[in-house]
């Protein structure tokens, strides 16, 4: 009677676990303050437009500094054409770190970086990309043949 009742004490012990671990870890998170990864991204995203649209009305302060000097200058350079306002894609994305591109209505694309420096979001690396190239790379990627013209 006694091991009966130690095998169901285990098997009961072990489904409770099984459903109230993972409650009991996601409710742990929360008060640790420990962002979801969904909140991390919606954060870099918001941070993002906040600032380019800063950058676009001239609002933008440089002693922020959440924004780096390449970027700046690489925008400072494509600003007359860009059309004041953009659209973001994260291409890629670890914990504090978003690799993204932003399409421009003149056409233009870039790839720039959103990362989580000392507590604090900035924007790094603002790359013209060529759309041709990218085409291309897309087109072999996924195996698709196309006219050499």
């Amino acid at each position: 009677m006694k091991k009966e009742l130690f095998c169901i004490t285990v098997a009961l012990s072990f489904i409770a676990g099984v459903i109230f671990l993972p409650m009991a870890l996601v409710l742990w998170s929360h008060l640790k303050g420990v962002p979801s990864r969904y909140q991390e991204k919606r954060e870099a995203m918001s941070f993002f437009y906040h600032t380019m649209n800063s950058l676009f009305e001239g609002t933008y302060n440089p002693k922020e500094g959440s924004v780096s000097q390449e970027f700046l200058e690489r925008l400072k350079e494509y600003e007359p054409q860009l059309g004041g306002k953009c659209k973001l894609f994260v291409v890629d994305s670890t914990h504090g770190y978003y690799e993204c591109v932003a399409f421009f209505p003149s056409g233009n694309m870039f790839r720039l970086a959103v990362a989580r420096r000392d507590g604090r979001w900035k924007l790094t690396a603002l790359h013209p990309q060529d759309w041709d190239r990218s085409w291309r790379e897309i087109l072999h990627y996924y195996h698709v043949e196309h006219d050499s013209d």
